[in-house]
């Protein structure tokens, strides 16, 4: 399975690798922040909330994208947790 990785202290749209005819997932794209000096590797594509949960235990900041939100609020929102 290829991987992702998020260079430390950066985020990610994780957009292209959600798999929605297959995921099943509560929302339609995630943002992901490394929040370490080191990069993390994540496994990519995601076809379940597993693969979420999977990611959420390594110890990375996952928000979900609500339908009501824009992929820039929602990066610069991790960022801000990522520096805190």
């Amino acid at each position: 399975m290829p991987k992702i990785v998020i260079r430390g202290k950066h985020v990610i749209n994780l957009g292209g690798w959600v798999v929605e005819n297959r995921a099943n997932l509560p929302y339609r794209d995630y943002v992901v922040g490394n929040p370490f000096d080191e990069p993390v590797k994540i496994e990519a594509p995601i076809y379940s909330i597993e693969g979420i949960e999977e990611i959420k235990k390594l110890g990375l900041i996952v928000e979900p994208i609500l339908p009501y939100e824009t992929v820039v609020e929602k990066i610069n929102k991790v960022k801000k947790l990522i520096v805190l």
